[in-house]
C-alpha cells in the first residue's frame, strides 16, 4: 500500500480550493466574463531626477566705508568730590563681662571670734568710681581680759575727666583691746585695762592726666585725721602734700614736698591736758638718667622740723645707681639715702596698741647704705637679695611694766646702726600657683639702752597659693621669727632683760567656689597652737578655727 506524505495532502487540497472558487465564480453573475482583476502587494518605484548641470555664479558684495569727520569742543569738566566717613574697624559685637561690685562675707570661729565684711562697690564706668566697706572682728580670749574688737567703715570717690581725676577717701576705725600682760592669779588690776582707740581719717586728691611725657605731670593731696584713746590723749594731723614731674632735656624730674601738722594733747592724772604741736617742712627733689643698660638717679631729702624745743634743718644726701649684667634679666644696684620719720600717736599704735606712756619723738635715719642685685632667673621666677647699714637716731623699742602690764616705748636716744640682708624669691604660674618667700636678718648695736628690746633679728615669711581647677583655692602662710630681748619694767622702774623664744606660726586656709556668686571657706591660724610672746607677758591666742561664707553680687 502506497503511504500517504504530507505534501500529497498539501497538493490535494490546493486542487479542492481552486475547484471550489472557480464554481463560486461562475455562480456569480457580479463578476463579467471579460475582465480580471489582479491583487497583489504594491511596490512604488521613483524615477530619477533630472540635475541642471550648471553651478551658480553670486555676484560678490560691495562695501564702501563711509567717511565721518567731527570735532571735540574744548570744555573742562568740573567734577564734585564725594566726601564719605570710613566706617572704624571692630572687633565684633562682644560684650564686656558684666562686673559684680558687691561681695559679703560672715563666718564664725573657736574664742567666740564672730567676722563679717561687706563691700559695695560701683562697676565699670568711665566717668566715676565709689565704693564703701565695713568690717567687724571680735574675740574673747581664755584670760579674763585677753578680749579685742575691730570696726572698720571706709568709703572712697573718684571722678574722671580728660583733664585729671579727683578722689576723696575717708575711713573710721575703732579698736579695742586689753591690758592682758599680768597673770591673774599674780596681780589684780584694780582699773578695767582696756584701751579703746577711735580713728577718723579724710583725704582728698587731684591728679593731672599728662598727654605727653614732656608736659608737666602733678598730684596734690591733702590729708586730716583725729585719732584718740578715750581719757587718754587726742591727735590732729593735717598734712599736704604735691608730687610734681617733669621731662627736661630727656632727663626726668621729680620734686616731692609737704607742709605737715601735728598737735598732740595729752590727758593728765588730774584731768588737765598738756598740748605738743609739732610743724615738718619737706623739699625732696630729684633727677634721674636712664641709659639702655644702666640708671643713676640722685637728689637729697630735706626736713625743717620746729615744735617746743625750737626749730632744726635735717639734710640728707640720696643717690642710686644701677647696671644691666644681663638685660632684663640681671641689675646690679648700690646707693644711699636718709630721712626724717615722725612718731606719732598714731605710728606706735601701728607698732603696739598696748603702749599705754608715750612720749613722741622724731626717729632719724642718719644715713642709709644699701645695695644688692635683683633681677629674674626664669620668665615666671624673680628674685632680689639686699645689704644694709643704717645709722638711726631715736631707734624705737617696747618695754612691759610688771606693775600694770603696760607696755612703754623706749628710745635710744644715742646712734644706733642696724646691718641688714634681705633675701626674697617670687614664683607665679598664671592664676593656678603662687609661691613668694622673704627672710632678712638684722643685727642692732645701741648706744643708750642695753638692747634693741622686742625688735626680731630673724623674720622669715612663706605664702603659697595654689587654684585647682577653679573650685578649690587653697592658701598657706608661714611666718618664723627668731630670738629676740624682751624688757622688763619692775616697781622700781629697774630694767631687766628677758629672753623671748622664736616661735613658728602656721596658717591655712580653703575657699570652695560652690558657684561664681557663692563659695565657703575654711581658715585655720596657728596650727601648732604655739602660744608665743610677740612681748614680753603678751602671749598670743592659741590655734584659731574659722569658717564662713562668701557672696559676690
Amino acid at each position: 500500500m502506497k503511504s500517504i506524505t504530507f505534501p500529497n495532502i498539501l497538493l490535494g487540497l490546493t486542487t479542492l480550493l481552486i475547484a471550489f472558487t472557480a464554481k463560486s465564480q461562475n455562480n456569480d453573475s457580479l463578476i463579467k466574463d471579460n475582465q480580471i482583476d489582479v491583487i497583489k502587494n504594491f511596490k512604488p518605484v521613483l524615477s530619477d531626477a533630472i540635475k541642471i548641470p550648471v553651478n551658480p555664479n553670486p555676484e560678490a558684495p560691495t562695501f564702501v566705508k563711509p567717511d565721518f569727520t567731527y570735532q571735540i569742543p574744548t570744555q573742562t569738566y568740573t567734577a564734585q568730590p564725594t566726601l564719605y566717613t570710613i566706617k572704624p574697624l571692630s572687633l565684633g559685637t562682644m560684650l564686656l563681662p558684666k562686673l559684680k561690685g558687691n561681695y559679703i562675707k560672715a563666718g564664725f570661729g573657736n574664742y567666740f571670734m564672730p567676722i563679717g565684711e561687706v563691700y559695695l562697690n560701683t562697676v565699670r564706668n568711665k566717668d566715676y568710681q565709689a565704693g564703701i566697706f565695713f568690717k567687724h572682728l571680735s574675740g574673747n580670749g581664755d584670760q579674763n581680759y585677753n578680749n579685742f574688737s575691730n570696726n572698720t567703715i571706709h568709703g572712697y570717690a573718684n571722678k574722671f575727666s580728660s583733664k585729671g581725676t579727683i578722689g576723696t577717701e575717708w575711713y573710721y576705725h575703732r579698736n579695742v583691746v586689753n591690758l592682758y600682760g599680768s597673770p591673774n592669779d599674780v596681780i589684780k588690776l584694780a582699773n578695767d585695762p582696756k584701751l579703746a582707740y577711735n580713728l577718723i581719717d579724710g583725704k582728698t586728691n587731684y591728679q593731672n592726666h599728662a598727654k605727653d611725657s614732656k608736659d608737666l605731670a602733678y598730684k596734690i593731696e591733702a590729708n586730716y585725721y583725729h585719732f584718740s584713746r578715750e581719757n587718754a590723749f587726742k591727735e590732729n594731723d593735717f598734712h599736704a602734700k604735691a608730687r610734681i614731674a617733669q621731662l627736661n632735656a630727656n632727663i626726668p624730674f621729680e620734686l616731692q614736698t609737704g607742709f605737715r601738722l601735728n598737735n598732740n594733747s595729752l590727758t593728765q592724772a588730774d584731768g588737765s591736758s598738756n598740748n605738743y604741736q609739732r610743724i615738718f617742712f619737706d623739699l625732696n627733689p630729684q633727677l634721674f638718667m636712664i641709659g639702655p643698660d644702666f640708671y643713676l638717679q640722685g637728689g637729697f631729702n630735706s626736713t625743717i622740723s620746729s615744735d617746743s624745743a625750737g626749730g632744726k634743718f635735717h639734710f640728707f644726701p640720696k643717690a642710686e645707681g644701677g647696671y644691666s649684667i644681663v638685660p632684663k634679666k640681671l641689675i646690679v644696684y648700690a646707693g644711699l639715702t636718709g630721712g626724717l620719720a615722725p612718731n606719732t600717736f598714731r605710728t606706735i599704735n601701728g607698732l603696739n596698741p598696748f603702749v599705754t606712756e608715750l612720749g613722741l619723738k622724731n626717729t632719724i635715719h642718719k644715713i642709709e647704705i644699701y645695695g644688692g642685685i635683683k633681677g629674674e632667673i626664669g620668665p615666671q621666677t624673680s628674685f632680689y637679695l639686699n645689704s644694709s647699714s643704717t645709722s638711726i637716731e631715736n631707734l624705737v623699742t617696747f618695754a612691759t611694766r610688771a606693775k600694770d602690764a603696760s607696755q612703754v616705748l623706749i628710745y635710744d636716744g644715742g646712734n644706733a646702726k642696724r646691718t641688714s640682708l634681705a633675701v626674697g624669691l617670687q614664683h607665679q604660674i598664671n592664676d593656678q600657683l603662687r609661691v613668694g618667700f622673704n627672710t632678712q636678718f638684722h643685727a642692732y648695736s645701741t648706744s643708750q639702752i642695753a638692747k634693741a628690746f622686742s625688735l626680731p633679728t630673724l623674720e622669715s615669711k612663706l605664702n603659697i597659693g595654689y587654684n585647682i581647677g577653679d573650685k578649690f583655692l587653697v592658701k598657706a602662710d608661714v611666718f618664723y621669727w627668731g630670738e629676740r630681748a624682751g624688757a622688763l619694767i619692775d616697781v622700781n622702774e629697774n630694767i631687766t632683760s628677758q629672753k623671748l623664744d622664736p616661735f613658728v606660726d602656721l596658717n591655712l586656709g580653703i575657699d570652695y567656689r560652690y558657684s561664681k556668686q557663692l563659695s565657703a571657706f575654711i581658715q585655720v591660724n596657728n596650727i601648732a597652737n604655739g602660744r608665743y610672746n610677740r612681748f614680753v607677758n603678751y602671749p598670743v591666742y592659741g590655734i584659731i578655727f574659722m569658717g564662713g561664707f562668701t557672696f559676690t553680687f
